[in-house]
Parts: C-alpha cells; structure tokens; sequence
C-alpha cells in the first residue's frame, strides 16, 4: 500500500510536465552543486530554493566527474518529499540523469548519499527561459504635493514572442506606500518591441532631489506556460519649481580643415541608440477645451526655382483660407539612401533633414548621414560625405546631423553627432566658403562628452540662435538609456566667438535638472533667451529659460489639459505602424517650440485619446514673462494621424509655420508644411511604401529676407518613401526642399 501511495504521488508530480524542449534554452534556478560521500552512515543534504512559473523544468544530475571516475553507485534525490531517483538509478555506468520535474513557488531537494567515500553527484534543477525578455524602460515621476508622488514605469518586450496575461502582482516604492492602482493589475499583452506603462501613484513623506527605487513584479504567460517577472528602477525626483541653477563653462579650443577626404570612422548602427529618458507620469484627468475645427490635407506639386510661384487657397472647414505662396517643392537627389534601414531595422526610414538658406540661395542641407550644398537656390544639389570632412581624432561621425544659418555672422552652423567616439563636431562656414570649397572648409570645434562632465552619450541634437548666442541641446545619459542618469543638456555659445573662428566659451547647464526634457527641441526665433519644455506629468509642462543677460538658467511648472503621451500606432496601407518607433522615442517630447512677439508656442506629438480618434498634435502659448497658459490648441483629423511637429515664426507676420508628418487611416506616411490658424496643411512627398520607423525630425526656418520676399517665406525639409532609384530595386528616401509661406505683400504696411 505504501508503495502504491509513493507511485501515486510521482505521477501527480509530473502530471502535465514535460522536458523542456530539445531546442529551448534552459537556465538553473537551482545550483549546480556538488556533494560528496564522506565516511561513515549516508549522508543527506537538504536544499531549499524558491521558483515563480509553470514552465517547463528539468532536475539534471551529474555522477562523478567527466571522465567518469568519482561516481557513487547508491543514492537518492528527492524533490518536495517526494523521491525523483533512488538507488537502482544509479551504478558506475550511470553518467548523467534527466527527469523532467514539477516545480512549486518554494522547493526542497533532499540527496542522500549512501555509496563508497568520495563519490560525488552535482545537482541541477534548470527550467525553459522564456522566449520574452521583459525589461524596465525609463521611469518618470512627478511630486504631485509632498505626500504624493506619481509614477510611470514602462515593460518592455525585448524577447521574440509575445507576453500574454501580463499581470502586476506588487508595485514596490522605497520611503512610500501604494496608493493606486489596486492590485493585481492586468497589462494586457506585451508584443515583441512592445511595451506598456504601469502608472502608480504612492503617499508618503517625499522630497525634492531623493533617490528611490521602484519595483514592479508579476506574472505573464506564453501559451500555457506562466512565467514571473521583477523588474526595478532608480530614479532621483527631479528638482522643485520654481527653481534655478548657475551656468558652467568651458573653453574649447578650434580647428580648421579644408579638402575632407579623411578616412571614415567605422559603421556601428546597429543598435536603437534613441532610447527612451522618461516617461510621463499619469496624473488626475484635466478637461480642455478641443479645437474645434480639423485640419484637411491638401498636396503641393513639384515646384522648381525656375517655375513661377505656385498661389494655394484651397476650401477649409472654415472657408477660403489666407493664399499660400510654394516658391519650392522639389526633391534633394544626393539624399536618395539616407536613413533607411536606420539602427539595424531593415524598414525603418530616417531621413531627420535639417537644413538652412541665405537670402542669395545658397543651401546647406543633411539627412541623417548625408549632406548637400546649393549655390543656385535648389536647382541642383551637390553631394558631400559628413564621414569624410573632419579627421578622425576625439569625434567620428554616426547620425544626427542639425544645420542653421545665422544672417548676423553670416556663417551656416553645422552639428554632427558622434558614434563610438561621443560627442558632436560643431563647425561654422561661410556661404562663400561653401560656394568656393563645395562644403569641405569648416572651422570647428570637438564637442567631447567629458567637457560638459559627463561620461556617457550625446543624442538628438538641436540649434537655436538669438541675437547674441547660439543655443545648443542633447539628451545626455548612456548610450541605451533606460533606467536612470538620463537628461537634457542646453549649452550657449556668443554668435561672435563663432565667427571670429578661435577658442570659445561654453556655458551650459546640468542634464540632471531635466530629466523629463529628455528629446526635447530648443524654441526658434528668440531674440535674447533659449527656451525649451517637457512633460513634468500628463497635467504639467516644465518650461526651462536660459536669458541672455543671466549666467543661470531657471524652470517653472505650468498646468496643462490632459493629453497621452503613450501608445501611438498608425497603420499604413500595406500594414506598417509608422509611428511604431514613436512610442518609445521621441514619444511625447515637445519637440515643436518657436516664439512670436511675446508667446512661447510648444508642441508635441499626442496619442489618440477619447477625445481624438487619431494621434495628433497638441500645442500650447505660453506668455514669455508670466508662464502663463495662453491657449492649449491641437492639429487633428478624424482622416489622418500627426505627429513630429516643427515650428517657426514668420517674420512678417508672426504666424507660426509648420513642418510636420502625417499617414496612416489607408494613407502611407508623408511630409506636409503649413501655417497655423488656416487649418490646412500641404503634403510635399508621395510615399507609396510603409515603414516601421519615420522621424525622427523634421525642420522649418525662417528664409532670409530678400527684394522679392522681405520675410513672408520659410525653408522647410521634410520627407517620404517609396520612389525608386534608376538601376536599383530597392526603394528610396525621397527628401524635400520647400520654399513656402505667405506671398509678400503680407509684408507691406499700408
């Protein structure tokens, strides 16, 4: 009877498990560890160890050592009271044993050892890892009031199958106790490259500029397996607001190159170096008040500088809209290739133009590794290699790639993003430098990480300038961004060190001060500040200002309507989520920002919502001086989705241009400019293939004056996909120059 009780239990032990499979990778959850029989009656080792999951799992047992000596002839493992091998398992032949085992949240091996001294066994138990790598992105958190401090931690698949039935069983905060949600919480499913956000919210005694850690464990599935996972992040709670901090400085020395042909640095983009620094915390909804009127598409044709103007007034929802002048609409040739199959994705696009123009028409324009010059306002566009123009010393070339044209030096501004040597080329040229050296004669300076004190990476860059200074910005943290140590950097350089071409001084501010800044744009056409913003939490912006006349730079919290900042997906008609990257980066950054008399305009991609059917732009004006909330606006469809807003400041009018991307709803991903308050904007690209990755910018500057255009114009880059090129089957990044605004008797005072 006894016997019949022992069977009984070993097959309810293996009840429904099996090995796991041939090909499955396995890892041990508990040892290997060795016993040995020493003298004397048999010897039993008890082990207790903990495991979380149904998965398949396997007890390995190992006698004596590889070349079979060592090896014990009687013992006995038993798993929970319950005996897996005995005695006749075992003799000299017997090298390796594999049963497959059931497992419980805690367990007890007992091995007993009875045979000749100095046998040994080693014991493993090991269990099928899971095909989904779950991992922690970038928290964020906000201080509500001093007893409350909001949370958001992304899960992040980085596995190859999907997690189903993810569920979070404890949410864990150092110095603070869980207020919401309550628990347990169901996620939903996780797909590879996806991701989802747990929102806490937690009281306790919390304090500006404290270190916390915050933990979040659970459970998932795969098929009819359950796996557990923990996941933690640090995180330090930003700096209270109102608040300021004083400049740091640092002289950098020039240098001067003249013919490029340097030897390039080598490939390394294999790896998503656009990682996500933060995450918008959740806070209590705030209503707004919608726009109430949609934006319509309408498409610009081609336009060459040697064709006359093209005039625009197409019906709006709110009738005749002011005219439109297109002096320009046509593709940049060197740019065929440029960002595809970017960070080692076979379908992403990244083309990230930038550019600028002179008053006499010569052009300095990139798209992410490529670069192009113009000396007869568009009409052709000469090719150059970034990865060749500058010695290889302290700064090699990757990526990101930012130009602007300061009329008051008369110099173009170009900044490089570095790879495997971090940090930027910033370098100055003059139009008539361009023209006589076809772009292969800079000054420039190395932009190293350890000058600005940091020791990790520099990403997504931008520029600015002002009437003395030229404003700078990056993310600044590690190269894969995700837990902690992530934030944005804004640096100053005077306008006139930059043309004098020697050493200049740099001031600059701490990224640790804004963390929730991270990937945000500096704000166009401010005269004598540098202004930039981010998401404090869903209801607040935190609005940075770096004046001219101070050496500190300060921040201010300004309440905001609701919008979400997660989540983002449009489809294009052959079924690729363009906005597929957008969720993890640049996600909800105000990557929009430009300033008009005394408004700050900022925008930023927005999530469909409750409200919104599509994703869309939310913008905000902010008055300059007080902070105060002006207006809170949105470009929005119920045809299409928007995102990746660029703004600038028409000269004549003050209107707020706009250079944006808009797809999805059975339309492919393209570029499209306008000027806010007509409600239309104008597709400049005809993309006829999906991708899984569009952005990650696109630009608009202001176009110098000239006789026939005294400012009503602005130069804006953008781009689409499909076109393909002459001999070769692939397709090609289709890259736009546009010419466009107001026409000019908008300038005319009466």
């Amino acid at each position: 009877m006894r016997a019949s009780i022992v069977l009984i239990a070993v097959v309810a032990l293996f009840a429904g498990v099996g090995p796991p499979d041939a090909h499955a990778q396995t890892m041990p959850v508990f040892g290997p560890k060795q016993y040995t029989r020493t003298a004397g009656p048999p010897q039993t080792f008890t082990e207790h160890f903990s495991h979380c999951g149904t998965q398949a799992c396997q007890l390995v047992i190992v006698n004596g050592n590889a070349n079979g000596a060592g090896r014990v002839s009687s013992a006995s493992v038993s798993l929970n009271g319950v005996q897996i091998v005995g005695p006749s398992d075992f003799n000299q032949n017997v090298g390796r044993i594999v049963i497959p085992v059931g497992l419980t949240d805690d367990d007890t091996l007992a091995i007993t050892l009875a045979s000749g001294v100095a046998g040994s066994l080693t014991v493993t138990v090991e269990c099928a890892t899971s095909p989904v790598d779950l991992s922690a992105g970038a928290p964020g958190d906000s201080l509500f009031d001093s007893a409350t401090l909001l949370t958001a931690l992304p899960i992040v698949n980085d596995g190859t199958a999907t997690a189903q039935n993810v569920t979070a069983k404890a949410i864990v905060l150092t110095g603070g106790t869980l207020s919401s949600p309550n628990l347990p919480v169901s996620l939903g499913s996780i797909p590879p490259d996806g991701s989802v956000v747990v929102n806490s919210t937690f009281s306790g005694a919390f304090a500006a500029v404290t270190a916390h850690s915050l933990t979040v464990s659970g459970t998932y599935a795969v098929g009819a397996a359950t796996y557990c996972f923990a996941l933690t992040a640090d995180f330090t709670i930003p700096p209270a607001a109102p608040g300021s901090a004083p400049l740091h400085q640092v002289s950098v020395p020039s240098n001067r190159v003249i013919g490029g042909g340097f030897p390039p640095g080598p490939p390394d983009m294999d790896d998503d170096v656009n990682g996500s620094g933060w995450t918008v915390p959740l806070a209590p909804f705030v209503a707004g008040v919608p726009t109430a009127t949609p934006t319509v598409v309408n498409a610009i044709p081609d336009v060459s500088p040697s064709t006359p103007s093209l005039t625009l007034a197409p019906a709006t929802p709110l009738g005749a809209p002011l005219p439109i002048v297109v002096a320009i609409n046509r593709g940049i040739a060197p740019f065929a290739s440029a960002g595809e199959t970017n960070c080692g994705d076979p379908l992403a696009v990244c083309a990230e133009p930038s550019g600028a123009t002179t008053a006499e028409g010569v052009i300095w324009a990139t798209a992410n590794w490529s670069a192009a010059w113009s000396t007869d306002g568009g009409s052709t566009f000469h090719p150059v290699d970034p990865h060749t123009v500058f010695p290889l010393t302290t700064i090699d070339f990757c990526c990101d790639q930012i130009v602007q044209y300061v009329p008051s030096i008369d110099r173009f501004v170009w900044l490089l993003q570095g790879n495997l040597l971090p940090g930027y080329h910033l370098a100055v040229a003059s139009p008539a430098d361009i023209a006589t050296y076809g772009g292969l004669a800079w000054t420039y300076w190395n932009l190293t990480t350890g000058l600005f004190n940091h020791s990790g990476w520099f990403d997504y860059p931008d520029l600015a300038f002002g009437d003395t200074y030229l404003y700078l910005s990056w993310n600044a943290g590690p190269q894969f961004c995700k837990n902690k140590d992530c934030g944005h950097q804004v640096a100053r350089i005077p306008l006139a060190q930059l043309q004098a071409g020697g050493t200049i001084v740099i001031g600059y501010t701490d990224p640790n001060d804004a963390p929730m800044a991270w990937g945000a744009h500096l704000t166009q056409n401010s005269s004598d500040a540098a202004y930039w913003a981010g998401h404090k939490d869903s209801t607040h912006l935190r609005v940075f200002s770096m004046k001219d006349s101070e050496d500190t730079y300060s921040w201010h919290d300004v309440p905001v309507a609701s919008s979400q900042t997660f989540s983002y997906s449009s489809v294009t008609p052959d079924g690729l989520d363009w906005m597929g990257k957008l969720t993890s980066f640049p996600a909800g950054a105000v990557v929009g920002a430009t300033r008009n008399f005394n408004g700050l305009w900022f925008a930023w991609s927005a999530a469909a919502d409750g409200t919104f059917s599509q994703p869309h732009i939310e913008m905000v004006t902010l008055n300059a001086f007080s902070y105060e909330l002006m207006q809170q606006v949105q470009i929005w469809s119920d045809n299409y989705a928007f995102a990746y807003p660029a703004l600038s400041t028409n000269a004549c009018t003050g209107e707020v241009g706009l250079s944006l991307e808009f797809g999805g709803n059975g339309h492919y991903e393209n570029h499209a400019v306008g000027i806010w308050g007509d409600y239309a904007i104008y597709g400049t690209t005809r993309s006829n293939l999906g991708t899984d990755r569009y952005g990650d910018y696109v630009t608009i500057r202001p176009a110098p004056p000239t006789a026939a255009n005294p400012g009503n114009l602005f130069a804006a880059f953008g781009f689409g996909y499909g076109a393909t090129i002459p001999g070769i089957t692939r397709p090609a990044t289709e890259v736009r120059y546009i010419l466009f605004g107001r026409p000019a008797s908008f300038c005319l005072i009466p």
